[in-house]
């Protein structure tokens, strides 16, 4: 059994190693009224030295969205926060004068700084109450919905099994599990004691079987996936797309030819931030060939 201690060692190693993978030499540089972080690295020390429990821009209940754009609301991933996910994109769309919304979840214990490693299921359900508490504030009768990594898998999961296509127009998933990833050791939540979370995203896992009965997609719902060719997180990467009718899927270096982004990364890149606000929005977007 891994002791506290040991596990909060583990913890500060793995994010030793997430903050050097994460950061990025192009920093998002969007200008606004609110304040995007450059990079995954300051995003992590603004929370965790400064105190800043989410982005710039994010939760303010006294929004008003843009005409015909409905409040978003992200997800942020495993051995993640809003934080640290999305201290570029939250500014990036509140300074389109979209309406932002996030919640942390699934951390092992309160005050950890690595969340979404609970089990899937109840990490969805924690998103359905807090999709329902939006739409109750803003008092608008759908959300968008926009997840990265296992926030990806948890969207999909939510939309299907939990009825949240009733409420939720459009699902932008970045880089998103939603097939599970290679790099999974075990699909049984017995076999590990800390992140029950990385053993649903193993590709055999039973809340995937059970996501994968039937179509995924959920009619009335608008998706959108979008993929980096440099991923080393959720592989194999073409696992990100869902192969169904309706759904966008996209690469970032169809768009971006050249683009290196990693699977983090793409969210503090100025150019692919650009690319997932129009995705959120809902305007087209063309590939290079276009």
């Amino acid at each position: 059994m891994i002791s506290i201690l040991n596990r909060r060692l583990l913890l500060a190693a793995l994010g030793s190693v997430v903050l050097a993978a994460c950061s990025t030499t192009n920093p998002a540089t969007l200008t606004g009224q609110y304040q995007a972080k450059a990079n995954w690295t300051s995003s992590f020390l603004s929370q965790v030295i400064g105190g800043q429990d989410m982005p710039d821009g994010i939760n303010n209940w006294e929004c008003r969205s843009a005409e015909n754009q409905n409040p978003v609301v992200l997800i942020h991933g495993t051995f993640s926060s809003s934080m640290y996910s999305f201290g570029a994109l939250g500014p990036a769309l509140a300074n389109q004068n979209l309406c932002v919304y996030s919640i942390d979840y699934g951390a092992a214990e309160p005050g950890d700084w690595f969340k979404g490693v609970g089990p899937v299921d109840e990490s969805a359900q924690r998103i359905a109450e807090f999709v329902k508490l939006v739409k109750t504030r803003t008092g608008r009768d759908k959300a968008t919905l926009v997840g990265h990594s296992q926030g990806g898998l948890i969207g999909f999961y939510y939309l299907k099994m939990l009825q949240g296509a009733e409420h939720v127009d459009r699902f932008v998933a970045l880089a998103p599990s939603v097939n599970g990833t290679a790099i999974a050791k075990t699909p049984n939540r017995d076999l590990v004691e800390y992140c029950l979370a990385c053993a649903d995203q193993h590709p055999r896992s039973a809340l995937l079987q059970e996501l994968k009965t039937g179509p995924i997609t959920m009619p009335g719902v608008q998706y959108s996936i979008l993929v980096t060719k440099n991923d080393k997180v959720v592989v194999p990467v073409e696992n990100q797309f869902v192969k169904e009718p309706g759904v966008q899927n996209i690469y970032i270096q169809d768009l971006l030819p050249g683009k290196r982004v990693s699977h983090s990364g793409m969210l503090y890149d100025t150019d692919t931030l650009a690319l997932i606000v129009k995705l959120v929005q809902g305007q087209p977007v063309q590939t290079a060939s276009n």
